[in-house]
């Protein structure tokens, strides 16, 4: 709990003095310095950061209460808030829930899911943060696995945020990567996916 206030306060007082672009990147190093998180055995122990993603939230799409089934489970620690809020690629989210995930150590990792209201649809979004991680691997393994058609980009100062379509299983989902714009091997990336939200019949 200590350490969730101290995180919190970092995240609020980084959001008043910079940009969200600088922000969400002091908040990778401030999460990294101030967290020491048990070792958590998962079935990806060992896996790439993409096999993460991609088992987490974009194979099966983005599910919010599958995800928290999934923490609770693992006895995840909670994600402070506002940092949670800083991940989410959808505004005003309806609910909200993130966690610190530190499979096998490093590199830190941060899960976030989100359900919102887009125009007339129900969606729901699933994210995941790294830190010191190759970007271009990330980005390289979702052409090889998915396939995405570009459907823009946005460049700021010190970030590049880029935006795919795929489907699959007859779900269409919106994927969003935050990469650096000069991406080294040990670089900060957030992997969005957002998808209409699927109801039991």
């Amino acid at each position: 709990m200590k350490n969730e206030n101290r995180l919190t306060a970092v995240g609020t007082d980084l959001l008043f003095r910079f940009g969200k672009e600088e922000w969400m990147k002091r908040i990778f190093l401030s999460m990294v310095a101030v967290i020491s998180v048990a070792n958590i055995n998962d079935s990806a122990l060992g896996a790439t950061p993409f096999d993460v993603f991609n088992e987490r939230c974009l194979a099966r799409g983005p599910d919010f209460d599958r995800t928290i089934a999934f923490a609770k489970n693992r006895n995840l620690p909670g994600l402070a808030m506002d940092m949670s809020l800083g991940f989410v690629p959808v505004d005003n989210p309806l609910a909200l829930e993130g966690w610190i995930v530190n499979e096998g150590g490093e590199p830190f990792q941060a899960l976030v899911v989100s359900r919102a209201s887009v125009g007339q649809k129900q969606v729901e979004s699933c994210t995941m943060a790294f830190a010191g991680i190759d970007a271009t691997g990330f980005e390289g393994a979702l052409f090889e696995r998915t396939g995405p058609t570009v459907s823009g980009e946005q460049n700021g100062q010190n970030r590049h945020r880029k935006f795919y379509t795929i489907e699959q299983n007859g779900r269409k989902e919106a994927v969003t990567l935050d990469l650096p714009l000069y991406p080294n091997g040990n670089d900060e990336v957030i992997a969005s996916v957002v998808s209409e939200q699927q109801f039991e019949n």
